[in-house]
C-alpha cells in the first residue's frame, strides 16, 4: 500500500515538472513573439528620427488608434492578454502538482 502511494506521489511530481516545463516554454515563446511584434511596431526609422521616447509615444498612439477605430479592438486586446495568461496557469498547476507529490 505504501509503495502504491509513493508511486502515485512520484507520478504527480513528474507530471507537475512536465507542466512547469511546458508552461515555461510557452511563456518564453509568447514573450519572444510579443517582443518581435513590438520591435516591428517601433521600427528603426522612427527610433532613429524621434528617439526611443518618441517612438514609444508613436507606438502608443497607434495602439489607441487601433482600439478607438477597430470595432473589435477591445475584444482582440482582451484575447491577447488572456493568451499571455494561460502559460502561467499551466505553470501554477504544475507547481501545485509537484508540491502535492511531496
Amino acid at each position: 500500500m505504501v509503495a502504491v502511494l509513493e508511486g502515485s506521489a512520484a507520478r504527480k511530481q513528474t507530471a507537475g515538472r512536465v507542466l512547469l516545463a511546458i508552461g515555461g516554454m510557452a511563456l518564453f515563446v509568447q514573450l519572444w513573439t510579443l517582443w518581435l511584434e513590438a520591435g516591428l511596431a517601433l521600427g528603426h526609422g522612427a527610433a532613429e528620427t524621434l528617439g526611443w521616447l518618441g517612438a514609444i509615444g508613436l507606438a502608443m498612439l497607434q495602439v489607441v488608434d487601433f482600439l478607438a477605430w477597430n470595432p473589435n479592438g477591445i475584444l482582440l486586446s482582451a484575447a491577447r492578454v488572456l493568451l499571455l495568461c494561460w502559460p502561467m496557469a499551466v505553470m501554477l498547476t504544475g507547481a501545485a502538482l509537484s508540491r502535492k507529490g511531496h
